[in-house]
């Protein structure tokens, strides 16, 4: 039976698919960080000095700002649903995204997910007035969450082919590698969908369990 299903954040539970570039937006920080995003994406930047640059242009900037405009980001329809009947069932649900484990323990808490991995930003001082401090902590690479997901099976205890993991970028592929079903979340490229067993071309969350039954009745049958 189905143990463990890992789900990227953005673009797979959430909306918004890029939280850096939504945050950007919303703080009037992209132009500045589109200086160094060629750099980042074709790996000249080291990947945490990247997320240093990026994340430090909103130094200053309260918790409770970035919170707010983090849960202004809307749920994908069917997400909380799902997350629930995977529970109900006894499925440990996990996120590993490489977007802000703000993010991340937000949607955790409010969803009952765990464990949770995600890339840290500082913070100076407690609570909601705590500043972000440029300072971070990758712990989830671009393009390197095979690696997280192995250490994440390894610690439960649970195998591949226990697993379901689900995204929607290239950046997921790892996660896909690593599971008994994947599944593209409206994919952005061809090469997700081509990678995947169930895709929900639309976004919508609602049709998975019953698709995973189809697909996979000995790992779904609840």
């Amino acid at each position: 039976m189905l143990k463990l299903a890992v789900f990227d954040l953005d673009g797979t539970l959430k909306a918004e698919r890029d939280p850096y570039i939504y945050l950007h937006r919303r703080l009037g920080t992209l132009e500045a960080a589109e200086a160094f995003t060629a750099q980042g994406l074709s790996g000249e930047i080291p990947y945490e000095e990247w997320l240093r640059l990026d994340t430090g242009l909103w130094t200053g900037q309260p918790r409770r700002l970035l919170r707010r405009h983090l849960a202004e980001n809307p749920y994908l329809p069917g997400a909380v649903g799902t997350v629930a009947a995977l529970r109900a069932a006894g499925v440990t649900v996990a996120i590993i995204s490489s977007g802000l484990l703000l993010h991340a323990e937000m949607v955790a808490e409010e969803l009952g997910i765990g464990p949770v991995l995600a890339n840290e930003m500082g913070f100076d001082g407690v609570g909601e007035e705590a500043r972000v401090n440029g300072h971070v902590r990758a712990h989830v690479p671009y393009g390197d969450k095979q690696t997280v997901l192995t250490r994440l099976q390894e610690e439960l205890g649970v195998t591949p082919a226990e697993t379901l993991a689900a995204g929607d970028t290239r950046s997921d592929l790892g996660l896909f590698r690593r599971a008994a079903v994947a599944v593209a979340v409206q994919p952005d490229h061809p090469d997700v969908a081509r990678a995947a067993h169930i895709v929900l071309a639309d976004g919508d969350l609602r049709p998975l369990l019953g698709r995973l039954h189809q697909v996979a009745p000995s790992l779904w049958s609840a």
